[in-house]
């Protein structure tokens, strides 16, 4: 029934009422994904990577997810507190039940996460890490101390804000070609706002998340370098306006020299962004390959020939690389160059001795013919990817930026409705989406009292959960009180 036609019939549905169906409907979500296991779990006989993953919004509504790295169906999802392995362990344990073992485990560093699929690497599956996640670990270890020293001392020496202030002026008069303020009267040239903007915000665009940019860097690089772009951008001969907007320009970015740390914090900054882009360049992530770049998904058997050899060669020269930094931080040692554990190769050298034998070895599905149907991605975007999209929808929907209350108030059970979006998926568990209300109503009653309830909060869940169990035991011996009296009455 269409909404008009009931507002011609005069029916009014409460919020309650909604709210109520809602959760219904996600309880038969739930009811028919378990009921179709056997069948899902069929169709994913040339195996599948388990993806995992968890999210929360400063502390609250943590969910975990089990996702199937290959069809981007989500297998399961539990709410946690914490990312602890005794809460991600049950979770993982029961995608193992209804699904079977994994081919491989995609995860990001997480200590939880590791213990919580130590089972099933110990039965050889491939443990793996996603690369980005590694990489991103590796340069928040080499900038986070020095890149937070540098923006404190920006802040400290109000360059920007001067820089603004002095944008803002220039703009009253950017629709003239003359100008006349606090700076005098007379010719300006557009370029020379182009590059008071330049100087604040580069060449603009998205910049990828740290540590993969470093703004702040970039902003004292380009600081340094205005000068040289001045002579380029603004050429001589120069109007008396021009010439003291960048005397002004320039005794704005002199402040910088006078606080000396930036003649330390920068070079070291310098040094490590260099390591750490030699590191990248070896792994070769692309920007699809960021969880904020164009998703790339792998179809063709072309593509994913490429993709198999490009994972070899990628192994192949971080072996070399991991070899070639060892024996520079041995000789280091040998020479006993002060600070030798603090420098960019020392720390790499320590994440790959730990983490490299998570780092390869993707399975990879081949047909009867030999030919590559799949190959286990290095990253772990897909379930950046469910979580981000997620996110960005509830706060379309809200307007809050801050999702801590929204995602504590959504019940994991709202994850599988996303498998609707998956016409494979939906074949199996209905046909179509037209034929799900008759999937619904096909369900037995009893898998529906078997489904866990719908959580709202992590918080005593156990307890609710046993508050739950105490009641269910107080009706059932309040009948057995009544049925006896009844009989006593008789």
């Amino acid at each position: 029934m269409g909404f008009n036609s009931r507002l011609q019939k005069n029916i009014i549905i409460s919020t309650g009422t909604i709210s109520q169906l809602c959760d219904r409907f996600l309880l038969y979500i739930e009811a028919l994904h378990l009921n179709s296991a056997p069948a899902l779990r069929a169709a994913m006989e040339d195996g599948y990577p388990l993806h995992i993953d968890a999210t929360n919004e400063y502390g609250k509504g943590g969910l975990f997810l089990c996702l199937d790295g290959f069809r981007g169906w989500v297998l399961h999802a539990v709410k946690i507190t914490t990312e602890n392995s005794n809460e991600l362990y049950p979770a993982i344990e029961k995608t193992i039940v209804l699904f079977g073992d994994p081919i491989a485990i995609m995860r990001d560093l997480g200590s939880g996460g590791a213990k919580a699929v130590k089972d099933l690497h110990q039965k050889g599956i491939p443990d793996l890490l996603c690369h980005y996640h590694f990489l991103g670990a590796v340069g928040k270890k080499l900038f986070d101390y020095n890149y937070s020293v540098l923006r404190n001392l920006l802040r400290q020496s109000k360059v920007r804000t001067k820089l603004r202030e002095l944008l803002r002026e220039l703009r009253r008069n950017q629709a003239v070609d003359v100008y006349d303020g606090k700076l005098g009267h007379g010719r300006m040239r557009e370029a020379l706002l182009a590059l008071v903007l330049w100087v604040l915000e580069g060449a603009g665009g998205k910049d990828l998340p740290f540590p993969f940019c470093l703004p702040h860097l970039n902003f004292y690089q380009r600081c340094c370098d205005v000068t040289s772009r001045a002579e380029r951008w603004v050429p001589f001969p120069r109007s008396y306006v021009e010439r003291r907007v960048l005397k002004q320009l320039s005794s704005i970015i002199a402040q910088m020299n006078k606080i000396e740390r930036f003649a330390w914090v920068v070079p070291i900054l310098k040094e490590n962004w260099t390591s750490f882009c030699e590191l990248r360049d070896i792994l070769r992530l692309t920007d699809a390959e960021y969880p904020r770049g164009d998703r790339c998904i792998l179809t063709n058997r072309e593509s994913l020939d490429i993709e198999v050899e490009r994972l070899q060669e990628i192994e192949k020269n971080i072996t070399i690389y991991h070899k070639k930094i060892r024996q520079n931080v041995d000789t280091a040692k040998d020479e006993k160059i002060k600070d030798i554990r603090m420098s960019p190769e020392s720390i790499i050298l320590k994440y790959l001795d730990r983490y490299i034998g998570h780092l390869f070895g993707h399975p990879v599905i081949r047909n009867n013919e030999g030919q590559i149907i799949g190959i286990v991605d290095r990253t772990n975007n897909g379930a950046e990817h469910f979580f981000g999209d997620g996110k960005q929808k509830i706060r379309r929907r809200v307007g809050r930026a801050n999702l801590g209350r929204d995602l504590e108030d959504q019940p994991a059970q709202a994850t599988l409705v996303s498998n609707l979006n998956h016409t494979d998926y939906v074949k199996i568990v209905c046909g179509s989406l037209e034929q799900l209300p008759n999937a619904f109503a096909k369900l037995d009653k009893e898998n529906l009292k078997g489904n866990s309830v719908l959580q709202r909060s992590n918080k005593d869940a156990g307890l609710k959960k046993r508050i739950g169990i105490l009641i269910d035991e107080d009706e059932r011996e309040n009948e057995k009180n009544d049925h006896q009296i009844i009989q006593l009455n008789m």
